[in-house]
């Protein structure tokens, strides 16, 4: 692998007409400009059976809904490879995936598809975008595989190495009702209220743990190499217990797999990840850690300790002896407000320096997904991304 390659973690953004079709909605004069202006762009292979589809406007079927998604697959796949073009001399990610068009979002897609939860609502998450949140009423179980499609379509329209990300055990655990396992633990005698309320969390989390266990391992069969484990809500539960949870659902998830895993958090608190430590080091297989750091971060440029205020918990990998790989995030993904390429060269610099990783092991991506920012802010993330990478394997020969 070569010195700094670069990755995205999350989302990408989904067009009006993508979107539209599903919400009974008409596309626009706009969205049918939107669908031209970017399919030129990014050069997507059979764009103009998308332009006849959308020019119908309306009433889509389930046939022709599911070609529009498939192109939307296509032009998400087409933003990773030509991320940084014209600003980098090798443009592209070096790990690519559809940014989430095929998914509902990272939430209601995998519980939609695991056997005992009851939607129950909707619950604003950030930027004005909504989530269902479901309430578990019995033992869950595994229904289908609700990554295989989306896999098998991307590993056909790309020659870069394709991963995919599945959102973990304690993520969904966390932002669900926890119904039927707090009842189960509501009469347990000789514990305190905190002991149950965690030995129900526990016990939801390692069940979730082993169905997506099952949908990791039909992937591995269809030959993905990347699986990238997300856990936003890795310090949603604060205590000791808790964080030494997030560890065992990981290995439980992973136990018996080969693949190279990675893990994908974000939303720590306001102290940064030390919280996680060292527990979060006894994730058995996790060849790669991708955290957030640009949006605690300065836009002033340099590599001195006072430049990166963002970035003082990367110590701690290098106070552990941490020596596999790690991604850093050099974009706060929930403003406009681009940095340059050199704050971004000096990100990267900087967290090499204090890491004392070799450049092959430190992966650059923006801090989350992009979902939440127009296309075109979201594809200069990306050229960003790409760009001051290259900067940074410039400046470090």
């Amino acid at each position: 692998m070569k010195p700094f390659p670069t990755q995205e973690i999350g989302s990408l953004p989904k067009f009006g007409w993508r979107t539209k079709p599903f919400r009974l909605m008409a596309l626009t004069d706009d969205d049918l400009a939107s669908a031209r202006e970017w399919g030129e762009r990014l050069q997507v292979e059979g764009r103009a059976d998308l332009y006849r589809l959308l020019a119908k406007r309306y009433s889509f079927t389930e046939e022709e809904k599911k070609t529009i998604v498939d192109f939307s697959l296509l032009y998400a796949i087409r933003m990773c490879e030509t991320a940084g073009q014209g600003v980098a001399k090798e443009p592209g990610l070096d790990l690519v995936w559809s940014g989430e068009q095929a998914r509902t979002e990272m939430y209601e897609t995998p519980v939609s598809s695991i056997g005992g939860f009851e939607f129950v609502g909707r619950v604003r998450s950030f930027d004005n975008k909504y989530w269902r949140m479901a309430s578990i009423r019995g033992p869950p179980k595994y229904k289908e595989n609700y990554h295989e499609e989306e896999l098998v379509f991307t590993q056909a329209h790309t020659e870069r190495v394709p991963k995919v990300p599945v959102t973990d055990a304690i993520t969904i655990m966390a932002w669900s009702d926890n119904n039927y396992y707090t009842g189960r633990w509501a009469d347990r005698k000789g514990l305190s209220p905190a002991k149950r309320g965690f030995s129900a969390r526990r016990e939801f989390t390692l069940e979730l743990a082993k169905i997506i266990r099952r949908v990791i391992s039909e992937l591995i069969g269809k030959g993905v190499r990347e699986v990238q484990i997300d856990i936003p809500a890795a310090t949603q539960y604060q205590t000791e217990d808790d964080i030494k949870l997030v560890s065992e659902a990981f290995n439980e998830t992973t136990k018996g797999l080969g693949a190279t895993f990675s893990v994908h958090s974000c939303f720590p608190p306001s102290t940064g990840y030390g919280i996680l430590f060292p527990h979060l080091l006894e994730m058995k297989k996790c060849e790669r850690f991708s955290l957030e750091y640009g949006n605690r971060d300065t836009f002033e440029r340099g590599l001195d300790p006072g430049s990166r205020v963002g970035f003082e918990d990367l110590k701690l990998f290098k106070e552990y002896g941490y020596q596999r790989e790690l991604g850093v995030g050099v974009i706060h993904i929930h403003t406009d407000t681009l940095p340059t390429l050199e704050v971004v060269r000096d990100r990267v610099l900087y967290s090499a320096k204090v890491t004392g990783l070799a450049p092959e092991k430190l992966y650059v991506n923006p801090d989350c997904g992009l979902r939440t920012r127009r296309p075109e802010i979201a594809q200069k993330m990306l050229d960003l991304v790409v760009g001051g990478a290259e900067l940074a394997r410039r400046r470090s020969g």
